[in-house]
């Protein structure tokens, strides 16, 4: 979706303030507990219909690939960040006050250093960055 036009239910979502689970989970992932992040996350997205829904399905496997990573499964790291980092490009930035494009770019180049063997220190996570 990004660079088209957005559908008035996906605009208007996006334009919602920030739940609090959202906002739980931000506060999660900043201290790197992202077990728990996904967590919060899944209770999030299992109580949503919309169009929001499949972002924070993108979300939940962000966060799962850190994980997977923080616990040396590189593989699974790759794959499921791969696949989240997939979903969250079909939305517009920002989006529940999510700065998604910042989260995307550092996606891609923690998912570059995982493809290149994750030799040397790793980059930060993604960034996590509200925009209001």
């Amino acid at each position: 979706m990004r660079g088209m036009s957005l559908s008035r239910p996906l605009d208007s979502a996006c334009q919602e303030k920030p739940p609090t689970l959202l906002r739980e989970a931000a506060r999660l992932y900043a201290a790197a507990e992202y077990f728990v992040c996904h967590e919060v996350l899944e209770e999030l997205w299992r109580g949503t219909d919309g169009p929001l829904r499949e972002l924070y399905r993108g979300l939940i496997q962000i966060v799962v690939g850190l994980y997977h990573v923080q616990r040396g499964n590189l593989v699974g790291g790759r794959q499921v960040l791969a696949r989240g980092l997939a979903r969250v490009a079909e939305y517009p930035s920002p989006c529940v006050g999510i700065d998604l494009e910042r989260l995307r770019r550092g996606a891609e180049a923690y998912l570059r250093w995982i493809e290149a063997g994750a030799v040397g220190t790793p980059p930060e996570p993604p960034p996590w960055c509200w925009v209001r």
